[in-house]
């Protein structure tokens, strides 16, 4: 029995040893297309329902949910490599306008870019940032809704950046070389289909 087990354990360690290898034999020898990493994304909101970002401030003025419904990623090379986020949520909770508290509920459909960090075998976005918000079935008037947003942008923007900051939207665990590769990957590069871990 005991003889059973070392045996599976060398027989284990030996095969990521040598996964090892073959992945220290290249600079970038593994990569994520877009196609994986929306599909990704997709399966975890589908199993992480209701997914919210919280939308509050001090002065009490607003508070607001966004319940995450889709969120579909687009990678671009430009300037150095970005990540391309356009979601569809509903926005819920109330906002205080000319000192009347006011429940609204609309949908919201934010876009922004952002970069990337690996830690560990997770992977993040960072730094988003805004760059379009349309918004649809407001239950109070659009324009002074959409007044509301625009001087709530910074605050709107650093929730988004919380969130996906300890969010992932990919985990390095689908394979054994993808397990062994999270521990050594040095740098992220961004293309237009893919995501690339260097390995160097």
């Amino acid at each position: 029995m005991f003889r059973e087990k070392l045996l599976k354990n060398k027989i284990m360690w030996f095969a990521g040893a040598a996964v090892a290898v073959l992945l220290s034999g290249c600079s970038s020898d593994m990569s994520v297309s877009e196609t994986e990493l929306n599909a990704e994304v997709a399966k975890r909101l589908a199993t992480n329902q209701p997914d919210i970002i919280q939308l509050s401030l001090e002065e009490s003025t607003l508070n607001l949910d966004l319940l995450i419904k889709e969120a579909n990623i687009d990678l671009t090379e430009r300037d150095g490599g970005l990540v391309m986020v356009d979601m569809k949520t509903d926005i819920r909770g109330t906002l205080n306008v000319f000192g009347q508290e006011m429940t609204m509920k609309a949908q919201l459909d934010p876009s922004f870019e952002s970069g990337l960090r690996i830690e560990e075998d997770r992977v993040y976005l960072v730094g988003a940032k805004l760059t379009q918000i349309s918004v649809q079935g407001n239950s109070i008037s659009d324009e002074m809704f959409r007044n509301t947003l625009g001087s709530l942008h910074g605050d709107f923007e650093k929730a988004l950046a919380d969130y996906f900051n300890t969010h992932p939207v990919y985990v390095l665990n689908h394979s054994m070389t993808e397990k062994a590769a999270a521990r050594m990957v040095k740098n992220i590069v961004i293309t237009d289909d893919s995501i690339e871990f260097m390995i160097f």
